[in-house]
Parts: structure tokens; C-alpha cells; sequence
């Protein structure tokens, strides 16, 4: 009986793992591509019923991606192994993303007129993030990327963020422009009176040294909020 069971599980495998090489992961659903995943690590478990209860509880593949260690843990069935793989994928989606917007600079330069690009770097980074992180994109005079990094983690305010470090990080990569973003691990990208009032003091102290600042993004799993577009830039 017992063989029985392990010949069915390895007969369905087979059909999926055929399913994906003949039509791709669009002939698949959702769950039977978190399933395709998982038994590559479990070789003797049934994975469907993990990838079922995934699915549920997170939503979406970008949901278990995002997942925390402490919600993966909650899921009978995964183990340190399997999480940890879970997790690199989830790191995986977001390397692609950097280096889709600072990959060979020299010869095939991204500019930052890409918003959706930026955006969609933005919120898989620090859109996720269960702290808040202040992070700033550094512009040669076309717009190209130089570098992007994030230099304040924390709660972000006035006593927080320092514009004698940013300005320590522009002399390095001799930009002529930035872009400053931070996360509201809240969900909600309205502006606080702190988040303005950074604003105008970075708009006056960069000024002041001939380096622009093209836009202040407030970013979030689900939305954004552009300084710039709102006006206030």
C-alpha cells in the first residue's frame, strides 16, 4: 500500500514537472508552482497540501515570499531547509530587480525617467520591510543610476537622518542628483509633518551645494507616494 501511495506521489510529479517543460509556469496555478517547488526539497512528503496551505495563508507567491521566518514556521510541514530556500527565492526577486536598474551602466545606462521600474524596485526592497528604512538613489547629470543605498534603518525623522553622511555618499559616486525613499512598514504613504519637514530641510541643505533632489518616494507593499508628483518638490 504504502508503495502504492509513493508510486501515485512520483507519477504526479512527473506529470507536473512535464506540464512545466512542455507549456511553462503559466500552465500551472499557483499553488502547483509552490507544490513544484517544494518537492524538490521534500522527496518523500506529500508537498500539495503545504503548497494548498501556503497559498491560503499568504495569497499569492510574492505573499510567501514576504513571509517572515516566524510566519513560515506557523505552516506544518516546512522546515528550516525548505524555509531558508524560501526565503533566498524571495532575495532572489529582489537582486533581479537591482540589477535590472543598475546593470551595465557603461554601455545600456537605466535612467530614472523609468518610474515604474524604480517603483516596482522600491517596494520589493523596503516596500516589505517591517522597519523603516531611508534609502537614496544617486544620479549622474543624465539621470543614469551611480549607486543606490540605504543609509538610515529606524524610525525616520529629523534627528534620524543626517545630510552630512548623504552628502559624504554623493562626493563618492560624484553625483549630480538624488532620490531619497523610505518605507512606511504601516501600509499608509500619506506624508507625516516629519516626512515634509525632512524633505524641505534636504531640498535646502542640497541646494546650497548645487545637487538636486529629484524626488522623495514614500513606498509601501501596495502603494507609493511621490513628493514630486504631489507637488511639494
Amino acid at each position: 500500500m504504502e508503495k502504492k501511495i509513493q508510486d501515485g506521489k512520483e507519477g504526479h510529479r512527473k506529470r507536473l514537472q512535464e506540464r512545466y517543460l512542455t507549456k511553462g509556469y503559466k500552465s500551472l496555478a499557483d499553488y502547483e508552482i509552490v507544490e513544484f517547488l517544494l518537492f524538490l526539497l521534500i522527496p518523500r512528503k506529500d508537498t500539495k497540501s503545504i503548497a494548498k496551505e501556503l497559498i491560503g495563508k499568504f495569497n499569492s507567491l510574492k505573499g510567501i515570499f514576504e513571509a517572515n521566518t516566524k510566519e513560515l514556521k506557523s505552516i506544518k510541514g516546512l522546515g528550516e531547509v525548505s524555509i531558508t530556500y524560501l526565503k533566498f527565492l524571495g532575495d532572489m526577486y529582489r537582486y533581479y530587480y537591482e540589477e535590472n536598474i543598475l546593470k551595465e551602466r557603461e554601455n545600456n545606462p537605466i535612467s530614472i525617467k523609468t518610474k515604474n521600474q524604480l517603483i516596482n524596485y522600491l517596494r520589493i526592497d523596503i516596500g516589505i520591510s517591517k522597519i523603516e528604512e531611508f534609502k537614496v538613489l544617486f544620479l549622474n547629470s543624465n539621470n543614469e543610476v551611480l549607486g543606490i543605498e540605504t543609509l538610515f534603518q529606524g524610525t525616520i525623522d529629523k534627528s534620524a537622518v543626517y545630510p552630512r553622511k548623504i552628502l559624504e555618499r554623493v562626493l563618492y559616486y560624484n553625483a549630480r542628483s538624488i532620490v531619497f525613499s523610505h518605507n512606511h512598514p504601516s501600509g499608509n504613504t500619506t506624508p507625516s509633518s516629519k516626512d515634509i519637514e525632512i524633505t524641505k530641510m534636504m531640498k535646502d541643505f542640497f541646494k546650497m551645494v548645487d545637487v538636486s533632489i529629484l524626488d522623495h518616494i514614500i513606498i509601501s507593499k501596495d502603494s507609493y507616494f511621490s513628493f514630486l508628483e504631489e507637488g511639494y518638490i
